[in-house]
């Protein structure tokens, strides 16, 4: 089977498939071809948006780096002085922020609206 020719009528009912709501996979399926050929005329197309990926509680990951520049807000000292907790697992990380949010609540809160008084 050669790749697939999509026609002015194959890509119009696509579109509409996939705004409908109709999964990648059954769109593939009725028209015979692979799901990353239909991926990638969406893609070209610039309709497709790519599922964002969560984890296995359902929510959206943060980066290791992310935790670290919030405990060294919460710190008030230099990322840098905290590289090494790259090596520490993200549950620890993210321990160790809630942690320090909780014991000064004030401290976390001033410290993310400073930026709204830094040119007052």
């Amino acid at each position: 089977m050669g790749p697939m020719k999509y026609t002015k009528e194959i890509t119009d009912k696509l579109i509409a498939d996939y705004k409908a709501g109709i999964a990648v996979a059954d769109i593939s399926a009725e028209l015979n071809v692979p799901e990353r050929s239909v991926i990638a005329k969406l893609s070209s197309l610039g309709v497709y948006v790519k599922k964002s990926y969560v984890n296995k509680r359902g929510e959206t990951p943060v980066k290791k780096s992310e935790h670290i520049e919030r405990i060294a807000e919460l710190l008030q000292v230099d990322e840098e002085l905290l590289e090494s907790l790259e090596k520490v697992n993200k549950t620890v990380l993210k321990l160790i922020e809630n942690k320090l949010a909780q014991s000064d609540p004030k401290l976390h809160y001033t410290r993310q609206t400073d930026h709204l008084f830094a040119d007052v």
